[in-house]
């Protein structure tokens, strides 16, 4: 994994320190609305979905170095890797909202803002590149 790496350039790994400290200030906002609100758990489980979230971005990122550094890249080696990815992600979401209901959909909430966060973070640089040059 680390030699897989060392052959990809750094600008074509994101930096999710940014995202990171978003995430953290959300799910403590999170946690004490939903605490507020009589919902600590479901606070609770907003912040395993952001931690999901953030997980998946980071094996996302780890696979396609993988694939990227091998001798041949090819989209089916990351479609294969995203599709189980995705699946265990999924089945830890779904296990949770099933079995903590109602309080289990905090999970998915959780994972929904992480999605923003990481969409908006790739976003914002090009959106202002594209303000400054007009």
């Amino acid at each position: 994994m680390q030699a897989a790496a060392a052959n990809v350039p750094a600008a074509t790994v994101v930096n999710l320190r940014r995202p990171v400290l978003i995430a953290a200030a959300v799910g403590v906002v999170g946690l004490v609305v939903c605490g507020l609100l009589g919902h600590i758990v479901m606070g609770i489980l907003g912040v395993v979905g952001l931690a999901l979230g953030l997980l998946n971005t980071r094996l996302l990122q780890r696979s396609v170095a993988k694939v990227i550094a091998s001798g041949n890249p090819s989209k089916k080696a990351v479609g294969f890797s995203s599709v189980q990815r995705l699946m265990w992600i999924t089945a830890i979401a779904v296990a949770l909202g099933i079995f903590v209901r109602p309080d289990g959909l905090g999970v998915f909430f959780g994972l929904a803002v992480f999605q923003v966060i990481i969409i908006a973070n790739t976003a914002m640089p090009v959106i202002k590149e594209r303000h400054n040059n007009e």
